[in-house]
């Protein structure tokens, strides 16, 4: 009896070890298919029968040539093909699903021909396919030619360098030009590194920059441009194809004139410069060299080089009159000034990130002079401009005016003290008195402080909760409720006043005659 079940149980496990191993789940599919070649078959079995792994799978099988991409590509250099295997390599068998679970699908392998199936043995599919994994073999149904399939390895470094990933996609490119399709493929062939994309070159469409003319240097015309793609980083395994980096990037490009002679003509129009790769003009059909975008004279991408690439993008001005709510403020020594709110602010540091500038201080209070004659400018700006901090010109698009935009400071402290603050606001409201306006704008203006001390506002009277408390020797006297309070000291994050001792008690007179103001009359004492 005990010999019958020790039978029985060898019959089930399909093979001699005590767990359920490869072998018994590729015994069970024996049946499902067959290479149509009785030694390939037997080979193919073999190596399933002696796979007594359940983590990995080190056996052979045999794969439908209908699973592998139509664009099988021979390569003539290794004198081998190319292709995409859809389902991918066995990794383990799934009890879940009771079926194999592949892994990197769509990946890429290598076919060669097995000419003489009938005397095929492992020792000698192993003799041609070193250093390369065998993953099984199929066969071309119509040459009828067997082939073992193997992974697609760099024959130098003996893994999947970046020089592979390069190598898959010459077929999907060409620049038209066997020197320059030769130079580029061969820049790609000795990039034997496994993460990042150092030296190697790429053909770049024309129509993935948006090209402008920049400049003439010594040896011919220099274009600008955004590259909407950006380079390449390295290879992105999970999606199988190139992680990019910095998209919408800025590059020059330079006319290759000789392309027959390539190497010496980069050398010589490169420096200092990375070059990224080469492109073609549709029209005009000249070849273009793809570079770095840096400063020639401090080989770094500094801050004119950000301004300069926004040369195109406006012309006699530079702060659009439309981001700028412009207003008389006064007439000075030499012309009219005016104050505005600047919308967007100053310029503060470039963004790498967004590829723009970051700025600050968004509406912001700046003054405007007018520029009478821009042809002079050098010399106009210095005169007009001490002591402030310029930002830059722009256009009154009615009167034609260039003006300067400067920093709103105190031209009496060279700071933005309170008068500053308190002369933006001179617009904003009136008494209905010219002698009460000028009065309370004088002791405004005389505050050089960055604390307000003794000078007076304009109180909006629904701003007081009034009632009357007794007669004075003058006249009725009031107490009142001040709902905002007085002013403390300028708050330049909210740009507004920063208040104090709000719903505070105050006292009022009344102003008899306000032509006589005066501070002889007033008094500042606190009590």
């Amino acid at each position: 009896m005990d010999s019958f079940i020790k039978s029985v149980k060898k019959l089930i496990k399909s093979c001699d070890c005590n767990y359920k191993c490869n072998a018994k789940w590729f015994k069970r599919n024996f049946k499902n298919w067959t290479s149509g070649n009785y030694h390939v078959n037997k080979l193919i079995q073999n190596t399933q029968l002696t796979d007594h792994n359940h983590f990995t799978c080190q056996a052979l099988e045999w794969i439908p040539y209908d699973r592998l991409c139509d664009s099988i590509l021979y390569v003539d250099k290794i004198k081998t093909y190319r292709a995409k295997w859809i389902d991918g390599c066995i990794n383990k068998w799934d009890d879940e699903n009771q079926n194999w679970m592949r892994e990197d699908q769509n990946m890429f392998v290598f076919l060669k021909i097995l000419n003489n199936p009938s005397s095929i043995t492992l020792e000698f599919i192993n003799k041609i396919t070193i250093p390369h994994k065998v993953y099984g073999i199929t066969r071309d149904p119509e040459t009828k030619n067997y082939m073992v399939v193997l992974n697609d390895i760099c024959e130098k470094c003996n893994k999947v360098c970046i020089s592979i990933h390069f190598q898959r996609n010459f077929k999907n490119w060409t620049s038209g030009n066997n020197d320059i399709d030769k130079f580029i493929q061969d820049t790609q062939l000795s990039e034997h590194t496994y993460y990042q994309v150092e030296n190697a070159l790429e053909w770049i469409p024309y129509d993935g920059l948006d090209i402008y003319f920049a400049k003439d240097d010594e040896i011919n015309k220099v274009y600008r441009a955004n590259w909407i793609d950006g380079c390449i980083n390295k290879w992105d395994d999970e999606n199988q194809d190139w992680k990019r980096k910095d998209q919408n990037m800025f590059i020059i490009l330079k006319i290759l004139n000789n392309p027959a002679s390539i190497t010496s003509e980069l050398n010589k129009i490169a420096i200092p410069h990375k070059v990224y790769g080469i492109t073609q003009d549709p029209e005009t059909k000249n070849y273009m060299v793809v570079l770095n975008d840096i400063c020639e004279k401090c080989s770094e991408v500094c801050i004119s080089i950000h301004t300069q690439r926004n040369f195109k993008n406006w012309t006699s001005e530079w702060i659009p009159y439309d981001r700028l709510d412009t207003y008389i403020a006064e007439d000075d020594k030499i012309d009219r000034v005016y104050r505005a709110n600047w919308i967007d602010g100053c310029i503060w540091y470039w963004n790498n990130k967004n590829q723009n500038w970051k700025r600050t201080d968004q509406n912001m209070f700046v003054t405007l002079k007018i520029l009478n004659n821009p042809e002079s400018i050098t010399s106009k700006l210095n005169k007009i401009a001490i002591p402030h901090k310029v930002y830059g010109i722009t256009q009154d698009p009615e009167t034609k005016n260039y003006m300067v935009v400067l920093n709103d400071i105190c031209e009496k402290c060279n700071e933005m003290c309170i008068s500053i603050h308190f002369q933006r606001n001179f617009k904003n409201w009136t008494s209905g008195n010219n002698d009460i306006d000028k009065f309370i704008q004088d002791t405004q203006l005389s505050k050089h402080t960055s604390w307000v001390q003794n000078a007076l506002e304009w109180i909006p009277y629904d701003k007081l909760n009034k009632y009357i408390v007794e007669d004075d020797e003058l006249d009725k006297m009031y107490i009142a409720n001040w709902i905002d309070g007085c002013i403390c000291y300028w708050n330049n994050k909210n740009q507004n006043w920063k208040r104090i001792d709000q719903n505070m008690f105050v006292t009022l007179k009344i102003l008899n005659n306000p032509g006589e103001m005066g501070f002889s009359k007033m008094d500042f004492s606190q009590p």
